[in-house]
């Protein structure tokens, strides 16, 4: 469907046009999360007996595990995580304080993965919305087609870059979803974005040598960002407002008006 296209009226789902199975991919989500917790118990239940394996198996299916969640839906902060995992205090704690480009590869990919599955799963959870017509006529407003439109450019660059920030800008999502960029290429973009991203993080915590007491702050900073990103944009809102209290004229799509801070402070 394009931008231009009309949605349906009513407010029956329309469960063939985007082809895509729920049920599935829902099952296969839960699926996922129960190995993760699996995994997490063998890994506690080694570490128990000594194991430094142990102790990697369980920080990294958690970690997986928390990051399997973070998106819109459950907007939690991930900085923090990622820098802890590469720290070198869990390095030494699992013995892989002199291998930094294992610890690298394996925190930027797994997470990234895991942050892939998170956005997939938001694809799917708005599909379902979608495919209802109240909620689908937002593709016929201007504002969203002018969007749609740019966004059209050049979907995997936009979709990557926007994920290389530590910013959440989740219209460029719900562009991908409403536009229905192929699930395939949504998260291999987000991947690539997310890759960079938390592989830069990690040569940070290893470099800079952080401890739990500079990563708190790290992500408390980013917090009050991103707070104040939404401060500003409900302010313009408020601006906006006429005197009766009406709404004046559309504005301009912008990040800090669109992503209401849902995406947490990655």
């Amino acid at each position: 469907m394009t931008p231009t296209e009309t949605a349906p009226s009513h407010a029956a789902p329309d469960a063939r046009s985007d082809r895509i199975n729920l049920r599935a991919w829902f099952v296969g989500f839960l699926l996922w999360m129960i190995a993760l917790e699996e995994i997490a118990r063998f890994g506690m239940r080694s570490a128990d007996a000594g194991s430094s394996l142990g102790w990697a198996a369980w920080l990294l299916s958690l970690y997986a595990f928390y990051l399997s969640l973070c998106c819109t839906l459950f907007p939690a902060p991930t900085t923090w995580i990622v820098l802890l995992l590469a720290s070198d205090s869990v390095a030494a704690q699992v013995g892989a304080l002199h291998f930094p480009l294992a610890r690298l590869l394996i925190v930027a990919t797994l997470g990234a993965f895991a942050t892939g599955i998170a956005n997939l799963n938001e694809y799917h959870v708005f599909t379902f919305f979608l495919r209802y017509g109240r909620v689908a006529k937002v593709r016929d407003t201007r504002l969203y087609r002018a969007a749609a439109r740019w966004f059209s450019t050049s979907p995997f660059l936009v979709i990557a870059a926007f994920s290389l920030i530590p910013i959440p800008v989740d219209v460029v999502r719900w562009l991908a979803i409403t536009s229905r960029y192929p699930r395939g290429r949504y998260f291999l973009a987000y991947f690539v974005g997310r890759w960079l991203r938390y592989a830069g993080w990690a040569v940070a915590s290893m470099g800079l040598r952080l401890t739990v007491t500079h990563i708190i702050l790290l992500q408390a900073a980013l917090v009050v960002l991103v707070a104040g990103k939404m401060g500003l944009g409900l302010a313009r809102q408020l601006r906006g407002r006429s005197p009766d209290g009406g709404v004046a004229a559309a504005g301009s799509l912008s990040p800090a008006t669109c992503t209401g801070g849902s995406g947490s402070s990655r």
